[in-house]
């Protein structure tokens, strides 16, 4: 089983920024965020070594301009809403876009596998995309953390409380 497709790491994201930032002025501050998102979808396919010599290239892929406006305004309860009127782009949502981003470009290159591959599509898919862990399989790890006091910032562990409380009303009477 691989491991879930992960953003890139904190002093790249950085840099990636820098990069958006650089190229939104040259165009009077426009494309920022679908720059960023390019860019962590490049790092995330060649980040991956394939043994497929006819791999899509990354500059193949950019995501629509509405796609990374959605990952930017999700309303993901970890994010929050973002009011059209005002965009404040924190830290998190751009490790938001990022996420999503290279999960994007990470579904695109499966596809494109999948493709060449027909016989093996499922396959394929279920090797590269396994199942999320269960409610139960979540929990058990939380209690985990709070066994070796892994915890290290206060809304993390609301989250793992919600979840250990979603998994306990779970359970049958």
């Amino acid at each position: 089983m691989t491991n879930p497709i992960t953003p890139p790491p904190p002093h790249l994201l950085k840099k990636f920024s820098a990069q958006a930032r650089d190229e939104s002025n040259k165009r009077n501050g426009a494309g920022y965020l679908k720059t960023f998102a390019i860019l962590c979808i490049e790092w995330s396919m060649n980040s991956q070594p394939t043994p497929n010599d006819r791999q899509i290239r990354s500059s193949d892929i950019t995501p629509p301009e509405e796609l990374v406006q959605q990952w930017l305004c999700s309303d993901d309860y970890q994010w929050g809403p973002l009011e059209q009127t005002s965009i404040t782009i924190t830290a998190n949502r751009l490790q938001n876009v990022a996420t999503r981003a290279a999960q994007w470009g990470a579904d695109q290159e499966l596809e494109a596998c999948c493709q060449e591959l027909p016989g093996l599509a499922n396959l394929l898919r279920d090797e590269r995309r396994p199942k999320p862990p269960s409610l139960k399989e979540q929990a058990l790890g939380v209690l985990g953390r709070f066994n070796t006091n892994a915890h290290t910032r206060a809304d993390e562990m609301t989250q793992d409380f919600d979840l250990i409380r979603r998994a306990l009303e779970a359970l049958d009477d």
